[in-house]
């Protein structure tokens, strides 16, 4: 893994729409994905820039540091790639043999999901928390404090 100086990186778009890298020794890299890198808590640093099997070709420290337009586009690349719902209402959470059944409404609507433990939910710091689910789909509570009182109740066995 390598840390160039964003100066030196250029990301643009094919003809086929996919995000190309052109890294700092000019080598040209089609059809590259970025990942978010831990810890969640740096959720707008380290970003692992990966070819198309996945293997890491750098790792951007701050996207923010990049000049425009690959500021944009990688910035743009990561919002497509980054799935994760946010929890505005949990509505009831039912314990299971083997974990506990989630119904919640989310930024994309009301759905139900089932968590294994309650090393499940990991705090974020700063009042957030991440909820992974049995399918490894992460859900996001971005400020438990904004939390209508029900929810936040029905939340504080858990954390």
């Amino acid at each position: 893994m390598s840390t160039p100086q964003p100066q030196n990186i250029e990301f643009s778009r094919d003809a086929q729409g996919r995000l190309v890298l052109v890294d700092a020794e000019g080598v040209r890299h089609v059809n590259v994905h970025p990942a978010k890198l831990f810890p969640l808590t740096e959720k707008d640093h380290w970003i692992s820039i990966q070819s198309q099997g996945a293997r890491e070709i750098l790792c951007i420290e701050d996207p923010q540091s990049l000049p425009e337009p690959s500021r944009s586009l990688l910035l743009e690349a990561l919002a497509r790639r980054d799935f994760v719902p946010v929890i505005q209402v949990i509505h009831r959470i039912v314990r299971l043999a083997d974990g506990h059944e989630w119904h919640v409404t989310t930024d994309r609507g009301d759905t139900s999901f089932e968590v294994e433990t309650d090393e499940s939910i990991q705090p974020l710091g700063h009042g957030r928390l991440v909820i992974m689910d049995r399918r490894n789909t992460r859900y996001l509570i971005p400020d438990i404090a904004s939390l209508d009182r029900v929810s936040k109740r029905k939340l504080e066995h858990y954390y």
